[in-house]
């Protein structure tokens, strides 16, 4: 289960040293039994093709230890990387002020691993270009070099529910970055095309993009 403190950035080092950007990758791991693999791997990756560098977060190569140690169990060389059940939290009586606090932390724990689960995700008309764990994907269309779509999560501390809003923004830079994104937000104009249930999510960028090609 993750600590609070071990929610993943956007962006970090990549093991060449230059910055690197979420993806996923199939790694290499040493069982009793053999050498295995772990496909979908997170990592950052500088997005150089031709870097074979990458870096794995700490949280991410302690969970790989669980998932290595499964394999052994089960005698297998293949293993496709999750992140483990989360445990729903306890609520607490506590003042408004405290249950706002509460709930986005609470709330950001499974939301990470939802996240990241579209690392490298791409559909007929869209792929994604950025994750922001626990906060925000990001896809570009493959029909308009400038036009991108956001999905973000909004927090409301008096729903029991998880929700986003599902946005849609033209930018023109074709090296898209979540900094240089947010750079653009302070005079660029999003436009909201729905608010979005977490149970609705799948469904709704199927409609939008079309199927999932993988």
């Amino acid at each position: 289960m993750f600590d609070d403190d071990e929610l993943l950035e956007p962006t970090e080092m990549c093991g060449c040293g230059d910055i690197g950007y979420l993806t996923a990758r199939t790694i290499p791991i040493d069982l009793a039994h053999g050498v295995g693999r772990v496909n979908n791997v997170p990592v950052y990756h500088c997005r150089n093709t031709s870097c074979p560098e990458f870096r794995l977060p700490s949280v991410v190569s302690r969970r790989l230890e669980v998932i290595a140690e499964q394999m052994e169990e089960d005698l297998s060389t293949e293993s496709v990387y999750t992140w483990e059940t989360l445990q729903q939290p306890i609520s607490n009586p506590l003042p408004e002020s405290s249950v706002t606090s509460q709930h986005h932390t609470n709330n950001q724990i499974p939301l990470q691993a939802f996240t990241l689960q579209f690392v490298n995700r791409q559909y007929e008309d869209a792929k994604v270009v950025q994750i922001v764990p626990g906060e925000a994907v990001f896809f570009k269309s493959n029909l308009e070099d400038t036009e991108y779509y956001l999905l973000r999560y909004d927090e409301d501390p008096h729903s029991e529910g998880i929700s986003f809003s599902f946005l849609k923004f033209y930018y023109d830079d074709p090296n898209f970055t979540y900094e240089n994104y947010l750079e653009w937000l302070e005079d660029g104009h999003l436009k909201e095309l729905g608010r979005v249930s977490l149970d609705d999510v799948e469904t709704t960028l199927i409609d939008e993009f079309g199927a999932e090609l993988y």
